[in-house]
């Protein structure tokens, strides 16, 4: 393989000239998971399942890591291509995944990478030499890992710590044979799209597991129709598959796990407490959010906690934009470089000099061949494409863009920077330059924008739904009350001050909960009361047009029993000073307001 320096990068080049620009990751979304199997043949199951966190209760000994441990798993067991899992199991998932939206397609390894060049501060270690392959397909940058060594050894007399031990004693396999779960995510960066592939230690049983649904019309003809018509009961006996020209097994077992789940497991000496700005990073990169820290004294572990560490970690990102906003510059420059650079190329660290050095290569290519017509776009056709990847602006959540046609056969386009095709009539269309608001600024900007009248977020819901806006994204109430609570102020006992909540996003999840009550097969009345009583209270969450406009919604579609309605007429609603603030993305100085049902979510 004949390689040429085209380009070195020191930590010189990366300025930071605007700091007004927020690099933060959002909309992040799960795409699809898979477990290694153990077997002569490289055996995936999709989605598979991480353990789940069954820790024993009192003081626990445990005996020193030894045997085989993996590396890199994806190299040791598919060594021809170790990205075609994340590919495989991502489609099967998702038929119609367009990978010709997504920027980068990486490993976290390769970010964490990249970052600890940024910030050789972020690691403990000293940051040592580390190469990275890349490709460019189209517009699209593939990133993989490239490691000496994929595996280790670990002999009776050598000693690598506790950390395999501790995950088998403390946590229970899902599947038979798992050597290791991966998770698929995607999620906007600045201004790039992501879709990242990373290990997950476990998850605990806190949120139900959400199965895959049947496909109504299966294509028996392609491994997706295949896998798509069964059960992911684990009373089933797997099916397995190989496509042809892959050496790759595929089998269907597993549940899907929710990404709020998952959790990362560290090990460590009593002696030495682990700060949660040591594993950040490691959590930042794949949105992990929870860890347990497990201490021990010479074997011996104390029972350990699972922590919740969202608001640490967002904590974190604020803490660190500058070097997230090099790191965000850092990839693309990189990207730009290997594109114009004839598409294949390593990105090595040179040690002794202190810089990238981006190397032009000659060789293989990363993927099976059927797999590059992924770009072609033949797969695509008509079929509607729900996913949720726009880049956002550091701020919000947003749809991607979503082409559609109305009934008399027009193309319509909405992206997120507010621009549609031009073949569309937009006055077909009511409320047509709000949603585009709502698309690109978030949906709370709909409560802001539109008139205080139930009839007209009627036409408003049918709006969307003609343009095939995915609104929901999968949530049920539940899940939009969990991302309401996250919009309350918190108190950071360690860093002993008030952390302010996501109140974005949660006014965002109360236009979702109302589009919800507006749709016909909204059902669950006793999840619907206790979310609307979440709204109408939190006067410093949600302004008075957010609070008005839901509880008239659960009205409409529901009827409140007399305990829910005297309820509901302890926070009466009434047109103050709030009902003038264009409902602003500001909070007020108002004391929260504490009610009974927030315990009991």
């Amino acid at each position: 393989m004949v390689s040429r320096t085209i380009a070195e990068i020191s930590r010189l080049d990366l300025q930071d000239p605007n700091t007004s620009r927020l690099a933060s990751i959002t909309a992040v979304k799960y795409l699809s998971s898979y477990n290694w199997i153990e077997g002569v043949t490289p055996t995936i199951a999709v989605p598979g399942s991480p353990p789940l966190w069954t820790a024993p209760k009192a003081l626990q000994r445990l005996k020193k890591d030894s045997g085989l441990v993996y590396i890199a798993q994806n190299a040791a067991r598919h060594p021809d291509s170790p990205l075609e899992p994340l590919f495989r199991s991502l489609y099967i998932t998702n038929l119609s995944f367009d990978i010709r939206s997504i920027d980068v397609v990486t490993d976290r390894n390769n970010i964490r990478k990249l970052l600890s060049f940024v910030n050789p501060g972020v690691t403990r270690n000293e940051l040592e030499t580390f190469t990275i392959n890349i490709e460019v397909t189209q517009n699209t940058a593939i990133l993989c890992r490239s490691e000496t060594a994929t595996q280790e050894y670990i002999g009776p007399h050598d000693f690598r710590g506790f950390g395999h031990e501790f995950e088998k004693k403390y946590t229970t396999t899902q599947i038979n044979g798992s050597t290791g779960h991966h998770r698929i995510i995607s999620y906007c960066f600045c201004d790039l799209n992501f879709v990242v592939r990373h290990e997950t230690d476990g998850y605990v049983k806190n949120n139900a597991s959400i199965r895959v649904s049947d496909q109504e019309e299966p294509e028996v003809n392609s491994l997706s129709g295949i896998l798509g018509t069964l059960s992911l009961s684990s009373t089933r006996s797997p099916i397995h598959t190989t496509l042809a020209g892959s050496k790759l097994r595929i089998e269907n077992s597993g549940q899907v796990v929710p990404l709020e789940s998952t959790l990362e497991i560290k090990t460590r000496t009593i002696k030495k407490p682990l700060d949660i700005r040591e594993i950040a990073p490691q959590l930042w990169v794949s949105q992990t959010p929870k860890v347990v820290r497990a201490y021990h004294d010479r074997g011996w572990f104390y029972e350990p906690e699972v922590e919740d560490v969202a608001i640490q970690l967002k904590s974190w990102e604020a803490a660190n934009q500058t070097d997230l906003r090099k790191l965000g510059d850092l990839i693309k420059k990189i990207i730009l470089v290997v594109k114009t650079g004839g598409g294949k190329a390593t990105i090595k660290y040179d040690v002794m000099g202190d810089k990238l050095l981006i190397q032009n290569v000659d060789g293989a290519t990363m993927l099976p061949r059927d797999l590059y017509t992924k770009w072609d776009g033949e797969d695509y056709g008509n079929e509607e494409n729900d996913r949720d990847d726009s880049p956002g602006d550091g701020n919000d959540q947003q749809p991607i863009d979503n082409p559609e046609t109305d009934e008399d056969g027009k193309s319509i386009m909405i992206d997120s920077r507010g621009t549609k095709g031009e073949q569309d009539n937009r006055n077909d269309i009511p409320f047509f330059d709000v949603i585009k608001s709502g698309l690109d600024n978030g949906f709370r900007q709909f409560f802001r924008r539109m008139p205080a009248r139930l009839s007209d977020y009627h036409v408003l819901c049918e709006s969307l739904n003609v343009l095939a806006i995915d609104v929901l994204e999968g949530r049920q109430i539940r899940d939009l009350m969990a991302d309401m609570r996250r919009g309350k102020d918190e108190w950071d006992p360690d860093e002993r001050q008030q952390i302010s909540g996501f109140k974005d996003l949660a006014r965002d999840s109360a236009f979702r909960l109302l589009y919800a009550f507006l749709q016909e097969d909204a059902k669950d009345s006793n999840m619907a009361y206790n979310a609307t009583l979440f709204v109408v209270p939190h006067r410093r969450i949600f302004r008075y047009r957010t609070r008005k406009m839901v509880r008239e919604a659960f009205a409409y579609r529901f009827t409140a029993s007399q305990k829910q309605q005297q309820g509901l007429d302890k926070w009466p609603i009434k047109d103050d000073s709030f009902a003038g603030s264009q409902e602003e993305d500001v909070t007020t100085e108002e004391d929260d307001i504490f009610f009974n049902s927030d315990s009991s979510f």
